[in-house]
């Protein structure tokens, strides 16, 4: 998730450094403004290294020195995962070792399934058979679908810390499989993806939703799904940024 620092400083005119795939904090200056003779900044950073982090080593001068002559810019970078994650993603059910042992309990299960089966063909063969109605068949939500209860909460500022995670790793998934960026690293994609004429459209509404106070955003969510309302249903995929 993209934290938010506004600052006042005395320097004008810095630029936030370029990252590449080893950089453990992605920064970018979202605004500034004029404060008499100081500067305010809106600084806008996700972290990829849980931990505290300088804003100042993202910064450099118009110069094109490192910014260290300001003061100090500290941030917190918390993990999703606890710190004893065991690496699964899903909760794994833990089962008891059989007592009969894995081919005589295959055997006997076998064995009393036959006898089940003929059991109930013999009771069947002397009834008429009733009618069989089909059920109906129930479509799949289609990935629009599946989007619009959680971009309508966002607009909304009712989205929870989890839904946000969610969302965002829905709309990543999806675009890193539509633009066949697979193996593109996170800070490459979703620089692309804040660019791409489709998938920048959601994605910037979504920034300004989560950075407004709840109900005051201008909420168009049937022109931020229109790139995805024709799409089929889309199997949820874990993608981590």
């Amino acid at each position: 998730m993209e934290g938010q620092l506004e600052i006042i400083l005395p320097e004008a005119g810095l630029t936030a450094k370029t990252p590449d795939h080893k950089t453990p904090l992605l920064l970018r200056i979202a605004h500034t403004q004029p404060h008499g003779t100081l500067t305010r900044y809106d600084l806008r950073y996700i972290g990829r290294v849980p931990g505290k982090h300088d804003l100042r080593n993202y910064l450099f001068t118009t110069n094109g020195f490192p910014a260290t002559n300001l003061p100090a810019m500290m941030v917190t970078v918390a993990g999703v995962l606890p710190e004893q994650h065991n690496g699964w993603l899903e909760e794994q059910a833990l089962y008891a070792p059989s007592l009969f042992g894995g081919y005589r309990a295959v055997a006997v299960i076998a064995v009393a399934l036959w006898i089940l089966a003929l059991f109930v063909i013999l009771r069947v063969s002397r009834k008429p058979k009733p009618v069989q109605v089909e059920a109906p068949v129930q479509r799949e939500p289609t990935f629009a679908e599946r989007l619009r209860p959680l971009v309508e909460r966002a607009a909304a500022g009712g989205l929870s810390a989890d839904e946000k995670a969610a969302l965002e790793r829905m709309l990543i998934n999806h675009w890193q499989r539509r633009l066949g960026m697979t193996e593109a690293d996170s800070g490459e994609l979703i620089a692309r993806l804040r660019e791409h004429a489709e998938a920048g459209a959601l994605l910037r509404a979504l920034e300004n939703w989560l950075h407004r106070p709840p109900g005051s955003a201008k909420v168009e969510v049937e022109s931020v799904l229109a790139p995805y309302r024709n799409l089929p249903a889309e199997g949820t995929v874990e993608v981590k940024v």
